[in-house]
C-alpha cells in the first residue's frame, strides 16, 4: 500500500498565497504606522514645501512690480540664517546682495552691499535661502525696522533673460544704487537791527565833545579866579 505524500504548495500556487497573504498585508500595515510620521517629516522639511507650496504663480509681472516697494538686480554673495522669533516655526535668512542695478526704489536702495530678508517654514509662501554666487531680480518691500524683505510671492526669481525682458518694459530706466545724500547744513537766520543813519550815530559823540569842551572852559574860568 502506497504511503500518503505530503503535498507541499509550488511557487505561485493559490496556496502560497493564501498563506503569506495576510502576514504581508499585516506587514505591510505595521511599516506605514511607523513610516508615516517619518515621511511626513521629510515632506515639510523637503525644499519644495520649505519654499511654500501656497505662492500664487498666476500674479503677473507687472502686477508684482506695482506691488514691490523697490526692484533690483543683485548677486547674492552669502547668506545666514536664524530661527524665527515670537514662537513661530521656521527659519529667517539674510541674504548679502550685491546690487547691480535699481529699477524702482533708489530711495531705499542706496549701498552696493544690501542684506535681503527671506523665511523658511513649514508654511506658507516662502522663499528660503537663496543659491550663492546666483544673481536674482528682487522686488522686495521693507518693514518697520527698514529691512527689505522678499517674500514667496513676491516674484524674486533668477534673473534670466525672459523676466528680466519683462521688468526693463516695465522700468526701462535703470540705475546703479546712487548713495543718499547727506543732509545740508541749515543756519539760521539773525534778526539785525536797521541801520541808523550816520548823523544819528554821530550824534552822541558830539553831544559828548560838547560837554567835554564845556566842562574845559569852565575850569579854566574858575582857576583865573
Amino acid at each position: 500500500m502506497p504511503s500518503p505524500r505530503s503535498v507541499t504548495a509550488r511557487p505561485g500556487s493559490p496556496a502560497l498565497a493564501r498563506r503569506l497573504g495576510a502576514p504581508l498585508v499585516g506587514l505591510g500595515l505595521l511599516l506605514g504606522l511607523l513610516l508615516g510620521p517619518l515621511l511626513g517629516m521629510g515632506s515639510l522639511l523637503s525644499p519644495a514645501a520649505a519654499s511654500g507650496q501656497k505662492c500664487d504663480s498666476d500674479t503677473s509681472v507687472s502686477s508684482r512690480a506695482r506691488q514691490a516697494q523697490a526692484v533690483f538686480t543683485g548677486k547674492v554673495v552669502s547668506s545666514s540664517a536664524k530661527r524665527l522669533s515670537g514662537g513661530q516655526r521656521g527659519v529667517e535668512v539674510t541674504h548679502e546682495v550685491e546690487v547691480d542695478l535699481v529699477y524702482k526704489g533708489g530711495s531705499r536702495v542706496t549701498e552696493t552691499t544690501v542684506e535681503v530678508v527671506t523665511t523658511r517654514s513649514s508654511g506658507g509662501c516662502d522663499l528660503g535661502r537663496l543659491q550663492d554666487d546666483t544673481t536674482y531680480a528682487f522686488f522686495v518691500t521693507g518693514d518697520e525696522e527698514s529691512r527689505l524683505l522678499a517674500a514667496g510671492d513676491s516674484g524674486t526669481a533668477p534673473s534670466d533673460a525672459a523676466l528680466m525682458r519683462e521688468v526693463e518694459q516695465i522700468f526701462p530706466n535703470p540705475s546703479p544704487p546712487v548713495a543718499a545724500e547727506p543732509p545740508s547744513a541749515q543756519f539760521d537766520r539773525l534778526q539785525l537791527e536797521p541801520l541808523r543813519p550816520l548823523s544819528r550815530a554821530l550824534a552822541p559823540g558830539a553831544a559828548m565833545v560838547i560837554v567835554g569842551g564845556l566842562g574845559l572852559i569852565l575850569a579854566r574860568r574858575l582857576a583865573r579866579r
